[in-house]
């Protein structure tokens, strides 16, 4: 494992970077894209809902994207791109980030996953928006927040294009983010009993959003993934 990781150093530094601290945190602010290499080769789909969207990889959906806006902790990042992977998802980041890219705890948490998974690294907020716009109509902005209005499973509250944006885990979106996706798909809340607790994992919130998206695009979860009668005791229909 650790020959693999080491193996996988270059395609995951993707060149000289430029880091500018801020207290303890360390931020990238110039650095070359480390996924161009993949995304060259992914084709464009024929539907017109992603016919502008750029994959990581040609098996990737082209319906939905998440997006994490200066991303502070690796392990909730690598998590995330897990997901993402698991559920064949783009994923873009935002930076500044809290982290390298080379950081060891990002590695372990998605070390296969990155070349397939992460579309592309943002300068900024004002990078992935002039970005977003040059894709033409490329779907709504869904926010993830405490402070949302609204229900992240009301029916109805996301459609086929939509991205799905989730912010630091200090700090949430910042506010032109955040009014970014008020004018356009709404912010969205997952409930909890505040309590005890004052917020969800970064990377708990991104997959609780995810799966709920997919499953409201998709339809019935019976279609995508039919039961085996093989399976004993899983379910009734």
């Amino acid at each position: 494992f650790a020959a693999r990781q080491h193996a996988m150093l270059p395609r995951l530094a993707g060149g000289a970077t430029r880091r500018l601290t801020h207290g303890n945190r360390v931020g990238m602010s110039s650095f070359s894209d480390p996924f161009r290499s993949t995304r060259a080769a992914a084709s464009q789909p024929s539907d017109a809902v992603g016919a502008n969207i750029e994959v990581a990889d040609a098996n990737q959906r082209r319906d939905l994207a998440v997006v994490l806006v200066n991303p502070q902790i690796p392990g909730n990042t690598g998590t995330i791109a897990r997901t993402c992977a698991a559920t064949r998802v783009p994923l873009h980041l935002v930076a500044p980030l809290g982290f390298s890219l080379e950081d060891s705890q990002l590695k372990r948490a998605g070390l296969d996953y990155w070349n397939s998974v992460c579309v592309k690294v943002h300068d900024d907020w004002a990078s992935f928006e002039a970005y977003y716009k040059g894709l033409g109509s490329p779907g709504r902005l869904v926010a993830f927040s405490k402070f949302g209005a609204r229900p992240h499973a009301e029916e109805g509250a996301y459609l086929a294009g939509d991205w799905l944006l989730f912010g630091a885990e200090t700090t949430g979106l910042p506010d032109a983010a955040h009014d970014a996706c008020a004018a356009s798909g709404g912010i969205r809340r997952i409930p909890i009993d505040e309590a005890h607790v004052r917020s969800l994992n970064l990377a708990v919130s991104a997959a609780v959003g995810t799966y709920e998206a997919l499953r409201q695009i998709d339809g019935p979860p019976t279609l995508a993934n039919p039961p085996r009668d093989d399976a004993p005791g899983t379910y009734t229909m």
